[in-house]
């Protein structure tokens, strides 16, 4: 989805990681993230930030610029995931808003706010390749957990892209949010 670090002229090479650091950053951070796409497919744009996660709900990370207190990150919530899959549903914390079409006036679910943060929503595959089978599936959960998902657009992977397959995490599991 649309936010204000993510411009739909970004929506081509996108990939993100996430790792655990050995040690946490000054201000508590525990997680590194490491975002990059290509703006209107040529320019390369990083971001690199820090996260951190409640161990009582560790589905649910802070992310925000490495330098800014904890109390300025923003909410990522893993909605759905499924390594086997290898699918990941994220939300920018809770979707506040409801959504309904503009012609027919049909409810289309509820999404993010406005701002930088508690907006978004996002679908993680673990390789570059589009999957519209397993894209619809997890739009299908998305949708059927209330979310809006008109609010996602698509994100171009192709073979000019200069990102490496990712790796798969050593686990397998699966989780929806209740």
């Amino acid at each position: 989805a649309v936010n204000s670090y993510s411009p739909i002229e970004d929506n081509y090479c996108v990939r993100a990681e996430y790792g655990l650091r050995e040690e946490s950053t000054f201000w508590g951070y525990t997680v590194d993230v490491k975002n990059r796409a290509l703006r209107n497919g040529e320019r390369e744009r990083r971001g690199n930030l820090c996260a951190y996660y409640d161990t009582d709900q560790n589905s649910k990370l802070a992310v925000a610029p490495c330098f800014l207190p904890k109390a300025f990150a923003g909410p990522y919530w893993v909605v759905a995931y499924n390594e086997e899959e290898g699918y990941a549903l994220i939300s920018g914390g809770q979707p506040e808003f409801k959504s309904f079409d503009e012609e027919t006036g049909e409810f289309l679910g509820c999404r993010g706010g406005t701002g930088t943060n508690n907006r978004g929503l996002w679908i993680f595959l673990r390789t570059p390749e589009r999957n519209m089978q397993l894209i619809n599936k997890v739009r299908g959960i998305a949708t059927g957990l209330g979310f809006d998902v008109s609010v996602l657009n698509d994100v171009v992977h192709d073979d000019r892209c200069p990102y490496p397959v990712p790796t798969p995490m050593p686990t397998t599991s699966s989780y929806i949010a209740p």
